[in-house]
This record gives C-alpha cells, sequence and structure tokens, in this order.
C-alpha cells in the first residue's frame, strides 16, 4: 500500500531538505554554517547572564557580612551604653547618698546649740517664770531660725483665704458681717513648707458667713 503524499500549502515557502531531490550535502552543510554563529551567540549571552548572576551573588554575599558585621558592631556599642547608664546611675545614687548624708550632718550642726540653750533654760532657776519663760521663747526664736537657714517657711493662716493647698480646716466658725466666708479665722496647728514644697500643712478654724 502506497503512502499517502502530503499535501503542501501552495503559499508556504519551499523548503529543501537534505536528502531530497535538489538538496545536495554542500547546501546542507552551507545551511549548518549559517546557524553557528547564532549557537555562538548564544552560548555567550548565557555565559554573560551566568556571570552577572554571580556577580550578584558575589555582591549579596559581601552585603550580608557587612550587615553582619554592622549588626554585631552595633550590638557591642549597645551592650556598652547600657553598662555605661548602669555606671552613671549608680555613681549619681551614691552623689544623692552623699549630699543627703551632708544636708543631715550640716541640719545636725545646726540644732546643737539649740539643744545646749535649751538645756540651760531648763537647768536655770525657775523661781522666776517670767526669766524662765523667756529663756525658753529665745530657744524658740533660735530653732526657728535655724529652720529659716534650711529653706523652712511658716504658712501664713489667720485673716487669711482659705487655700486647701497649705490649709487643712478642721472646723468652721460662724461669723457675721465684716469677715468673708473662706477667711482662715484661727490657726489650730502651724504648717510648715520647704523650698515651695508643704512639709505640713496648717491645720485651721475657716469662717462661714450666717444668712
Amino acid at each position: 500500500m502506497s503512502r499517502p503524499r502530503e499535501k503542501r500549502d501552495p503559499g508556504a515557502p519551499f523548503e529543501k531538505k537534505y536528502g531530497e531531490a535538489g538538496v545536495s550535502a554542500k547546501d546542507h552543510c552551507r545551511d549548518n554554517d549559517q546557524n553557528e554563529p547564532f549557537e555562538e551567540g548564544a552560548k555567550e549571552s548565557s555565559r554573560a547572564e551566568n556571570e552577572e548572576l554571580l556577580s550578584e551573588l558575589e555582591a549579596a554575599k559581601a552585603l550580608a557580612e557587612r550587615l553582619g558585621e554592622e549588626n554585631r558592631e552595633l550590638g557591642d556599642a549597645v551592650a556598652r551604653a547600657r553598662a555605661d547608664f548602669f555606671n552613671f546611675r549608680q555613681r549619681i545614687e551614691r552623689e544623692q547618698e552623699k549630699l543627703r548624708a551632708m544636708a543631715g550632718e550640716s541640719a545636725a550642726a545646726a540644732l546643737i546649740p539649740v539643744l545646749d540653750n535649751l538645756d540651760r533654760a531648763l537647768s536655770a532657776n525657775r523661781s522666776d517664770p517670767d526669766s524662765f519663760f523667756r529663756g525658753v521663747e529665745m530657744v524658740r526664736d533660735q530653732f526657728f531660725s535655724v529652720l529659716q537657714d534650711l529653706g523652712v517657711s511658716a504658712i501664713e493662716t489667720v485673716g487669711r483665704p482659705f487655700d486647701p493647698t497649705v490649709h487643712e480646716a478642721v472646723s468652721v466658725e460662724e461669723t457675721a458681717e465684716g469677715v468673708d466666708d473662706g477667711t482662715v479665722t484661727g490657726e489650730i496647728q502651724s504648717g510648715y513648707t520647704i523650698a515651695g514644697k508643704v512639709l505640713r500643712a496648717a491645720r485651721v478654724r475657716v469662717a462661714r458667713r450666717t444668712a
């Protein structure tokens, strides 16, 4: 049984194959020679792409190593900064302890003469009450002078408007005309501040106007 012949598109270019009629071995070799430059070009392009990829990989490796080194250096810097801060905080705490101790020594040294005068007043002859009272009063004034030198101030009370930041109302006094509502009319216990900070609020009596 004979093999059916292939149908060819009349518009398609005629391609001769080696072994067919009219195609010689010389024609076939010439076609191969023409394809060789394309093959060489493809190999060169592939080799260039491989070299470029290798170059990028080397650059990425170098970048990773550099980043790793910078990360280690940054970690070392953070550790040093943490240690420096810890040492600085300890030094500050020691300085504060030293300053508190010095302040305590200064206050004690200033109060010792007051204690001496108080001892003298108590050991004096009490047959004269007025003299004894004046002696105790002088010791009190001396003691308050020492407190003032340390920055202590007495809180003003009687006649001043009630101020909850420095006053503590312990009683209310009904008043008639002439005294504003909320005015401090009496001091039950003195209050003191130091450097603007309340050491103890003054306990006071406050006026309330009657209807």
